[in-house]
């Protein structure tokens, strides 16, 4: 698996004071990225296939600001980065819109495997993040998603095209020029379809990865060996597979010279060979299967990045991988809510339609509250990366597909109560999308490693900020005038004093939404001291309560992302903005109460909040090796 590593691994173009934007100028606004010197693109030329490129401008990007995130995790919150980002220029925009609609009305209708892996190519769809010196569309982060909308709505075509984008993604970034030139025309063009091969259907206890590589100094060049599992293939097409093997640098013994390195293996070189094809439970006509490497000769070209340090290029492949995951996410959770809507309008029972009925309003209402805070969460992260040089979202892609594959799977489960029995028929939609959910859910990174992934990334910063008040507070004796200021303190867990002042910097009707949003910071900020405080560094085995801390901060990024989205909304004059409101406003009153009650079993400790109950029935269960309560109806004599 991906564990080690997961974990190894000023201005703003809408400002909001009490309602009024202030937009800045045109010429900040970026459509197109690329790893090249951007005087050296083309601008304004068209391109062949389904998608045409936007208008093209150079684009200057700002500095890149502190991490929205992590500082949550210290109490700190960055106001100009409740402006929704808009890095797409309106002239582009419209553009952009236009051509999509012929995707959308192919992708509208189900089509057949073989007739859909030849329009792809035609279409253009391999070629959305392939920069333009390289006859790709050169689009940003948040262009590419937004065009890769309508391929994701086919659940499992989206799968095969955003693991493509996901390797374009990291040669943009990382590859060098020779790499740039060997492999991205190919993959622009369809070609040459990429894809990742990182997991393993049985991975070693103490080694990164069974699939190893050997240099050979006397020839300079890699031997590969081992095997891939759940390798999404294109089938009858050649593909350049990505893959992380364990290598040992030379003359380090031991695991202090173990390292990992990212190759780029080709389909059609010698020793490399398909596998059986895995039957998953859920996006069945997605071709997954294993991959043989035996023996393969790679040379140094071959290799991203740097050698034995592949850690350190993970950052960049995961936040690729997460953010274009979660799109397919999000396309699925929509189908699922339009299905439900749609169901609920047409069927009656009892002379009552099931729209009409309380419990059938509140479950379409919640859904709707997820997927809007997905979509939010999705594009203001895209729209991070997109305006800021070098922004950190570590946390912000890993919590955008936290939360988006956790909602996507409870609307998904959700959705069969009210559908009722006709959901349990084989080849019914809502039997369909729970199958898609499940495998979205549990492929790939698993959702309790993202989870502790989260915490640690947040409280690794949160650390290095609260280390000198942390000391003080567990040494009290040495610090009596800390702890005597900690007792004079009015703020507490119930009633949080803050002084951000986030309400300035959204539409007066989000007044009440943005204090939620500046409780539950306070709230997050007051756990992680609190948990600093009584478990030292021993606080990384406190994993139920850093479970919490990453369902916090998830709940809050997602209140931020929505109040921001629905300001922006309403300030513009979009189509149904008081909805949106609405909907931002429901998003934080529910996240408010879901903080409050997580903070609340943080400061209650082990004890109140059952998890010491639970750690003992677990050590009992392990000992009996499964149930161990007697029947209920057994005497005793």
């Amino acid at each position: 698996m991906i564990r080690s590593q997961v974990f190894s691994g000023v201005a703003r173009l809408l400002k909001y004071n009490r309602g009024t934007p202030l937009i800045r100028g045109k010429s900040s606004k970026a459509t197109t990225t690329s790893s090249l010197d951007p005087q050296q693109r083309d601008g304004g030329s068209e391109k062949p296939g389904g998608v045409e490129a936007a208008a093209e401008q150079p684009q200057q990007q700002l500095p890149a600001r502190e991490p929205l995130v992590k500082n949550f995790f210290v109490g700190a919150v960055d106001k100009e980065l409740l402006a929704y980002p808009e890095v797409i220029a309106r002239e582009d925009m419209a553009q952009l819109q236009n051509a999509l609609l012929p995707l959308k009305n192919y992708f509208s209708e189900p089509k057949g495997t073989e007739e859909t892996a030849q329009i792809l190519k035609q279409l253009g769809l391999y070629a959305l993040n392939v920069p333009t010196d390289y006859d790709g569309r050169g689009y940003g982060w948040s262009a590419s998603l937004m065009a890769s909308e309508p391929d994701s709505t086919a659940t499992s075509v989206g799968l095969g095209l955003q693991a493509h984008r996901v390797v374009v993604d990291l040669l943009r970034e990382v590859g060098t020029p020779q790499q740039q030139q060997r492999y991205l025309l190919a993959l622009g063009t369809g070609q040459l379809i990429a894809t990742e091969a990182i997991y393993e259907y049985t991975p070693p206890e103490d080694d990164y990865f069974s699939t190893q590589a050997t240099f050979t100094p006397e020839s300079r060049s890699w031997v590969l060996n081992g095997e891939k599992a759940y390798v999404v293939c294109a089938p009858g097409e050649r593909q350049l597979f990505l893959v992380l093997a364990q290598t040992q640098q030379p003359n380090v013994s031991g695991s202090l010279g173990r390292g990992t390195t990212i190759f780029l293996v080709d389909s059609q070189q010698a020793g490399v060979r398909l596998g059986e094809q895995h039957a998953t439970f859920g996006c069945r006509e997605t071709q997954m299967r294993r991959v043989h490497f035996d023996n393969v000769q790679l040379s140094e070209e071959q290799v991203v990045g740097l050698p034995h340090d592949g850690n350190r290029y993970s950052e960049q492949l995961v936040r690729a991988s997460r953010l274009r995951s979660s799109l397919v996410g999000l396309s699925l959770a929509k189908r699922l809510l339009n299905e439900l809507t749609q169901f609920s309008v047409d069927t009656t029972q009892c002379g009552v339609h099931i729209k009409d009925l309380e419990l059938t309003r509140v479950h379409l209402s919640r859904a709707m509250c997820s997927v809007y805070a997905m979509e939010s969460m999705l594009y203001l992260t895209a729209g991070l990366l997109d305006e800021f040089q070098g922004q950190d979202v570590t946390l912000e892609s890993a919590i955008t597909k936290y939360y988006t594959l956790k909602q996507l799977y409870a609307i998904a489960s959700q959705n069969l109560g009210v559908v009722g029995p006709k959901s349990l028929h084989s080849g019914q939609a809502t039997e369909l999308g729970l199958r898609d959910a499940a495998q979205l859910y549990t492929q790939g990174e698993s959702i309790d490693t993202l989870s502790m992934f989260i915490a640690l990334t947040g409280l690794q910063h949160a650390g290095q900020a609260m280390n000198s008040g942390v000391r003080k507070s567990r040494n009290p004796l040495f610090h009596p005038g800390h702890i005597f200021g900690k007792f004079l303190e009015t703020s507490g867990i119930e009633n949080p004093k803050t002084k951000m002042h986030l309400s300035e910097h959204v539409h007066p009707t989000l007044e009440a939404a943005a204090q939620c949003i500046e409780q539950s910071v306070a709230r997050l900020q007051m756990s992680v001291e609190l948990m600093f405080t009584r478990h030292g560094n021993a606080v990384v085995e406190r994993q139920s309560e850093m479970q919490r801390l990453a369902e916090i901060s998830t709940t809050i990024y997602a209140m931020w992302a929505s109040v921001a989205r629905a300001s922006r909304s309403y300030c513009i004059g979009l189509p149904l903005a008081d909805h949106e409101l609405l909907t931002a406003s429901a998003v934080c009153s529910q996240g408010r109460d879901t903080v409050l009650t997580l903070c609340t079993e943080i400061f209650g400790g082990n004890f109140v909040n059952n998890d010491n109950n639970l750690v003992r029935l677990s050590n009992q269960l392990t000992k009996s090796k499964g149930y161990f309560a007697v029947h209920p109806l057994t005497f005793n004599f």
